[in-house]
């Protein structure tokens, strides 16, 4: 039996659902939606509960922009949705595991908390982390305790995974 692993996402993947636009490819907006109703064979989607917060700031940021309310209503309407798609949120700020590894991507130098909780889940479940924060990425490579998590961009997991023909029918 094949094993299935842990896909943890970063606050990236799920921006656009709250209508914060990322530019990572034309066809990004039709795959993630594989993602979103967890039909990645050998794969178990996480979310960080901490990129739920990290959202709001980002909404917040447009929002001192705009202030425009209906910004800020995006967090609400599009919660629901978010915490009835078929994946696991993964509540990582009280996970002593995950909270200790991000405490040490930290005192290693990445000045972001959130990426660090982010990695700290994905160390924490095990699992691979998909991101595209190549800052982070290289801070990774550089500490013992997450030298060997695997970190995935966009690109290189649609094109390993994705191409390869491995969604579940």
């Amino acid at each position: 039996m094949k094993r299935i692993e842990p896909l943890i996402l970063d606050t990236t993947y799920i921006l656009p659902l709250f209508g914060i636009q990322i530019d990572l490819s034309e066809d990004f907006q039709k795959k993630v939606k594989d993602i979103w109703n967890n039909r990645l064979k050998g794969f178990n989607v996480y979310l960080p509960s901490i990129c739920l917060i990290e959202t709001m700031f980002k909404l917040l940021n447009e929002y001192r922009k705009e202030n425009d309310y209906e910004i800020l209503n995006r967090y609400q309407n599009i919660l629901p949705t978010i915490l009835n798609l078929p994946i696991e949120i993964f509540n990582c700020e009280i996970n002593p595991k995950a909270s200790s590894i991000a405490s040490v991507i930290r005192h290693s130098g990445h000045l972001d908390i959130m990426d660090c909780w982010i990695a700290g889940t994905a160390v924490a479940l095990g699992g691979m982390l998909l991101s595209e924060d190549t800052e982070l990425i290289l801070a990774l490579k550089e500490i013992p305790e997450t030298k060997d998590l695997i970190v995935w961009s966009w690109a290189d997991f649609i094109s390993e995974k994705i191409e390869k023909k491995t969604l579940r029918k």
